[in-house]
Parts: C-alpha cells; structure tokens; sequence
C-alpha cells in the first residue's frame, strides 16, 4: 500500500495514475475528501488526512506540503506518524532552492524538512525540483483579460519542469528498489526566462503577448493581494534576485524518458490560458 498526500494537485494526480497503471494499492490522504474525489474519480481510495488511522498498513507515503516557514514542523508530525504506523520508505518532494548560493529562504525551509524525516528512521528519497511549469496558470487571468503579463524580472531564468516528470521520478522511486537514500534533481531540458516562457504561451495561443517588468515591491503586494502569505511572497523575491545555472536533472536517468519542454506543457493546458 502507497499512500499520498497532495493527491490532488499537480503532481499527485498524475502520480496517482502512474502508481495505478503499475497495479498499485493507493490510498489518498486528502483535506477535502469531496474535492479529492472529484478530481480522482470514486475508484480511489481517499481518506481524511485528520484520520488516525490513515496511514495504517501503507509501506510507503509520499509527501508534499506547501512550502512555508513552517515545513519541518509539518513535516515531522508526519514523518512521525509515518515512523509510528510502520511505513518503511517516505518519498517527498524537497526544492532545487537547497543548492542556490548564497542560501535563500525556500531552500532553508525544504533543508529543515529534509534533517527532519532523515532524523525520523524511515528509509527516505528526496526529489528537488525546479520552477514548475504550473507556476505559469498564475498568468492565465491577466492573459485572458489583457494579453499580458506582469512580472517582477523578465529575463530570470529557470529550467521549468512538468509535473508529470516530477510524478514520474516518485513512481519510480515508490515502486523499484535501490532509491532509497538517494536525492534526485528533476528539472525541465531547457533554461528559458520569464520573457520565453510568455513567447511560447502566446504562439500555443496563437496571438502576441506583451510582458511588462514590475518593481518587486509592486510584485510582492500583488502575491499578497491574491492570497499569498507574506512570508511566501518574501521568499518567491528574494528567489527571482538570485540565480541557479543548474539545467542538468535525473528525469531522463531515474525514468529513462527525457523530460518533457516547456512548450508540451503549455499545449496540454492551453485551454486555461485562452
């Protein structure tokens, strides 16, 4: 039995669908039971993530949580658990923000989750990925609207990878032995900036789209008016400063499939761009 937390979300769903077409057991940790079951269908098994019991009989979990000052307390109530019912092997998703230098703040957060569930006993696998691709729908309304983007650097880089890969290195990882102990990086193929990524939107739209670069202030208090807490908000422009020149990852060498572009990813979702 393989249980997940963020069923869900952009990594859980496909990861879900990878473990199942691998004649897994799966058992979804959810927060909204009704929401979960939406999105997985009646045929997952799905149970409150509040739930005593919930981790019972599962060998393996995967883990992610949202990022936040708070990660490795969050993650040692789990791995705790975790260590309590017996689970053997946790999976969970770390960041690529632990290699940038000088340290920033998200990478401070996802080292403390790492010390945390190493120091809980259980054998564990940790995948670091870059910027999502995903992370660009937080264009979609301003695209819509406007046919345009507002960004607090134009020409930062990243190497954005498709969540499905992300999913794909766990599946392995949860379901073949010898990656235990093991940290894997999972980027996309290619650098690209704020400014490509916008490029490639626009020509899956098939209309010109205009970038505009905003002072990070006015960046910041825009995250926050859209919900985002203000130490995340801190963190995502403190990250736009700094610089990674990593583009190799370990899709292609855990999975044996290269990683899928940037321009794959947003033809999959077009429809929530257009």
């Amino acid at each position: 039995m393989i249980a997940l937390t963020g069923g869900s979300g952009n990594i859980g769903r496909h990861l879900v669908r990878l473990l199942r077409a691998a004649s897994q057991d799966v058992r979804v940790l959810a927060r909204d039971e009704d929401r979960a079951r939406s999105i997985l269908g009646a045929d997952i098994q799905i149970v409150a993530a509040t739930n005593p019991d919930a981790l019972d009989g599962v060998d393996k979990l995967f883990y992610i949580e949202h990022a936040s000052s708070q990660l490795a307390t969050a993650g040692e109530a789990m791995a705790t658990a975790a260590r309590g019912a017996g689970v053997k092997h946790i999976v969970a998703i770390s960041s690529g923000t632990i290699d940038m230098k000088p340290p920033i703040a998200l990478g401070h957060w996802h080292a403390a989750l790492e010390e945390t569930i190493v120091g809980s006993g259980c054998a564990h696998t940790f995948l670091r990925p870059g910027n999502f691709a995903s992370n660009t729908l937080r264009w979609a309304p301003s695209i819509r609207a406007k046919s345009m983007v507002f960004v607090a650097d134009t020409d930062s880089t990243s190497a954005p990878v498709d969540p499905y890969d992300i999913a794909a290195v766990a599946a392995v990882a949860l379901t073949q032995p010898g990656h235990e102990g093991k940290t894997y990086t999972v980027q996309g193929p290619q650098r690209m900036s704020a400014r490509d990524q916008v490029s490639v939107i626009g020509a899956a739209l098939g209309r010109s789209l205009q970038i505009v670069g905003v002072p990070p202030q006015n960046a910041r208090e825009g995250m926050i008016r859209g919900g985002m807490a203000e130490e995340m908000a801190d963190a995502i422009i403190e990250l736009l400063r700094s610089r990674d020149d990593g583009v190799v990852g370990d899709v292609l060498a855990v999975t044996g499939n290269a990683p899928r572009d940037f321009g794959t990813w947003v033809r999959d979702h077009r429809r929530s761009f257009a």
